[in-house]
């Protein structure tokens, strides 16, 4: 599925129902996932039902399931090898970007 056309609310819905059919593989039943992960009754119901939910709720949602490593794939650190680059190098804590920068936006009508 790509999230990229979906809407903020759409997401939630689909990870809701997600849930619910990852729940029923597992054969768990939500107090299985509330006593694993230390979820609320509520915090899954809202999931399910498609509202929103805070992070922590989410977290122990996925660790009731047993799937809280899947967790390191939204947010990964790839290592992509170069010479030129050494392991010592550190990260910058900022990034700049110059004015010079922006990107001209093509308009429909721009190119007579």
């Amino acid at each position: 599925m790509n999230f990229n056309l979906l809407t903020d609310e759409n997401i939630i819905k689909v990870l809701g129902q997600n849930y619910e059919e990852l729940r029923l593989r597992k054969k768990l039943s939500d107090e299985d996932v509330m006593k694993k992960g230390g979820s609320t009754k509520d915090a899954i119901q809202r999931l399910k039902n498609g509202s929103n939910i805070n992070l922590v709720n989410f977290i122990k949602i996925l660790r009731g399931l047993g799937e809280l490593d899947n967790l390191e794939k939204v947010i990964k650190i790839e290592d992509d090898f170069s010479i030129r680059e050494t392991k010592n190098r550190p990260l910058p804590r900022r990034v700049f970007k110059r004015k010079s920068d922006k990107r001209i936006e093509f308009k429909w009508g721009d190119d007579e």
